[in-house]
C-alpha cells in the first residue's frame, strides 16, 4: 500500500477505502464530512470577515463624524456653562447690582 488515501492535490483514492469494507466506507464518509464542514466554516469565516469590513467602513463614514460633532457641541456647552457661572459669580460679588448701569 504505497499510495496515500489523500494526495497533496486533495483527491481521494477510493480503492484504499474499498478494501476495508464497511470500515473503509465509514472512514470515507467521515473524511468527506470533515472536508465539507471545513469548507463551510471557512466560507462562513470569509463572509463574517467581509461583513466586519463593511461595518467598520460604516463606522468610519457615519458614526465617527457624528461623534466628533457631538464632542464639539459638548465643548461649546461646557464653555457656555463656564461663562454663565462666571457671570453669576460677578453678580454675587457686586451684591446683585447690574454691572452695566441699567436703570432699575
Amino acid at each position: 500500500m504505497s499510495r496515500a488515501a489523500v494526495d497533496p492535490a486533495g483527491t481521494i483514492d477510493l480503492s484504499i477505502f474499498a478494501q476495508y469494507g464497511v470500515l473503509g466506507v465509514l472512514c470515507l464518509g467521515l473524511i468527506l464530512f470533515a472536508r465539507t464542514a471545513y469548507q463551510r466554516e471557512r466560507d462562513r469565516g470569509d463572509r463574517m470577515e467581509e461583513e466586519n469590513r463593511k461595518l467598520n467602513a460604516a463606522i468610519q463614514d457615519r458614526i465617527i463624524p457624528v461623534l466628533l460633532s457631538a464632542t464639539r457641541a459638548m465643548e461649546e456647552s461646557a464653555e457656555l456653562m463656564a461663562a454663565m457661572q462666571r457671570e453669576r459669580d460677578l453678580m454675587r460679588l457686586t451684591d446683585g447690582k447690574p454691572r452695566h448701569g441699567s436703570s432699575g
